[in-house]
C-alpha cells in the first residue's frame, strides 16, 4: 500500500489539471442543455405546451443527483482510492453521451441525472487532490480555478450560442453529441496519465479518524452548506434558469446569451483578483460578508434594469458576477484553513457540504418554480432575491481565521 503515496507533486498537479477540465467539460454540458430545454421539450412533446415546472425538471433532477453523489463521493473514494474513484465518476459523466440517444423526455432526464452523479463526484475528488498535493498558501489558487471552472464551461456555451446560435440550436442533438464527446475524451487521458495515492495524510495516524457521524454533528459543516445553498442559488439560477424566462418577461432586445456571458466573464475577473490577493494575509470573514452583500445588490439592480436599460444590466450582472468570484474561492478555501485539516476529513466535509447545499438549492429551486408558475414573475424574483440572503446570515456564523502558509499535506 506504501506505493499509493509514492506520486509525485507535478503528477498531482496534472490530474488535478484532467479533473478540472472535466468539470469545466460537465459545466458546459450542463448549461448547454439549459439553454437547448425549449428545443428538447419541444422536441420530446411534440410540440405540446408545458408547465414550467416541467421543463425545469433536468434542473432538479441534475441537483438532487448532486446530492447523491456527494454523500457517495468521499466512501467510493475511501473504498477505491483516487484513480479508480476518479475512473467511476468520468464513466458517470460519459453519460451524457447516452442522453443524446433517449427515445423519451424521462429517459433523457435519467441519463443527464446520471451525469450529474460524475460531475458532484469529480468536484469532491479535486479538492482531495488540492488538500494532498498543493501547498496551503497556495490552495486558496487552486480553490479559485476550481470556483472559476463552473464560470469557464458556462462561458464558452455563451460564447458559442452568441456567435453560432443558429447551427447549435438547429439540431440539439448533434450539438449535445460534440459536448458529450470532450467526456469520453478526458476518460481516456485520465485512465492512461493518473496514478494512485492514498487520500489519507500519514500525519492522521496520531489523531482519531474522521468519519461521516463526525461532520454530521459539526455545527460549522452546517452553516457552511447553508450559506452555500443561498449562494448556488443566486449563482445556478442566474445562468441555468432566468436568462432564458427574463427575455420573455422584458420585450426590450435583452438577450439571455450577453446576460450569462456578461455573469461568467465578469466572474472570471473576479477570480483572477482572488487569486492576486490570495496570500495577501486578510480576514476572511468581513470579506465575505461586504462582497456577499454587493453581489445581491448588483444582481438585484441588473434584474430591475433589465427592463430599462439593457446594456446598463449587463454591465451589473458583469459587476454581480465579478463580486460572486471574487469572494468563491475564499468561501470554498475557507475549510482548508481550519486548524488539524487533512485530505479525509476534507472529502467527507465537501462531500457534507456539496450534498447539502445542493439540498438547499434544490428546494428553493422547486419553490421558485411554483411560484413562476401560480404566483407570477414578479414575485418569484423577490424570492429569488431575499432566499440569497440565505448566504450573507450563515456567514455571520463562522469563526474568525487567519491565513495559514504551510506547506502541502503530504
Amino acid at each position: 500500500m506504501n506505493t499509493l503515496t509514492n506520486v509525485k507533486k507535478s503528477q498531482g498537479i496534472m490530474m488535478f489539471i484532467i479533473l478540472l477540465l472535466s468539470y469545466i467539460v460537465f459545466a458546459s454540458n450542463w448549461v448547454a442543455g439549459s439553454n437547448l430545454s425549449e428545443k428538447i421539450v419541444y422536441h420530446y412533446f411534440n410540440g405540446e405546451q408545458v408547465s414550467p415546472m416541467v421543463s425545469e425538471v433536468i434542473n432538479y433532477t441534475i441537483t438532487i443527483a448532486r446530492i447523491f453523489a456527494n454523500l457517495v463521493a468521499a466512501y467510493i473514494l475511501l473504498k477505491l482510492n483516487p484513480r479508480k474513484a476518479s475512473i467511476v465518476a468520468l464513466v458517470l459523466l460519459c453519460f451524457s453521451f447516452v442522453a443524446v440517444f433517449a427515445t423519451n423526455y424521462w429517459l433523457y432526464t435519467i441519463a443527464r441525472m446520471i451525469m450529474a452523479l460524475g460531475g458532484s463526484m469529480i468536484m469532491v475528488y479535486m479538492n482531495t487532490v488540492v488538500a494532498r498535493f498543493i501547498a496551503n498558501d497556495e490552495k486558496i489558487i487552486a480553490s479559485a480555478l476550481v470556483t472559476a471552472s463552473y464560470n469557464i464551461g458556462a462561458g464558452l456555451v455563451a460564447i458559442i450560442f452568441f456567435l453560432y446560435k443558429d447551427v447549435v440550436i438547429s439540431d440539439w442533438q448533434h450539438t449535445m453529441y460534440v459536448f458529450s464527446l470532450f467526456s469520453i475524451l478526458l476518460l481516456v487521458l485520465w485512465t492512461m496519465l493518473a496514478k494512485d495515492f492514498s487520500p489519507n495524510d500519514e500525519n492522521t495516524h496520531h489523531q482519531e479518524e474522521y468519519k461521516y457521524k463526525d461532520a454530521l454533528t459539526d455545527k460549522f459543516v452546517y452553516c457552511f452548506s447553508m450559506g452555500f445553498g443561498g449562494f448556488l442559488f443566486l449563482y445556478v439560477m442566474s445562468l441555468v434558469s432566468i436568462p432564458v424566462k427574463l427575455v420573455a418577461h422584458v420585450n426590450n432586445g435583452f438577450n439571455a446569451e450577453f446576460m450569462i456571458l456578461a455573469i461568467t466573464m465578469g466572474g472570471i475577473v473576479g477570480t483572477l483578483f482572488s487569486i492576486l490577493i490570495g496570500k495577501v494575509p486578510f480576514e476572511r470573514k468581513p470579506f465575505l460578508l461586504v462582497h456577499g452583500i454587493m453581489m445581491i445588490i448588483a444582481m438585484a439592480l441588473g434584474l430591475y434594469m433589465a427592463y430599462i436599460n439593457p446594456g446598463l444590466a449587463y454591465f451589473l450582472f458583469a459587476i454581480g458576477g465579478f463580486v460572486m468570484f471574487s469572494q468563491y474561492s475564499v468561501y470554498l478555501n475557507f475549510p482548508h484553513e481550519l486548524p488539524n485539516m487533512n485530505p479525509r476529513k476534507l472529502t467527507i466535509m465537501f462531500g457534507v457540504f456539496w450534498a447539502l447545499g445542493y439540498t438547499i438549492y434544490t428546494v428553493l429551486n422547486f419553490i421558485w418554480s411554483i411560484i413562476l408558475s401560480y404566483y407570477g414573475w414578479d414575485l418569484s424574483m423577490v424570492f429569488y432575491i431575499v432566499c440569497s440572503c440565505i448566504y450573507i446570515i450563515f456567514v455571520f456564523t463562522f469563526p474568525a481565521l487567519k491565513v495559514q502558509t504551510k506547506r502541502a499535506i503530504s
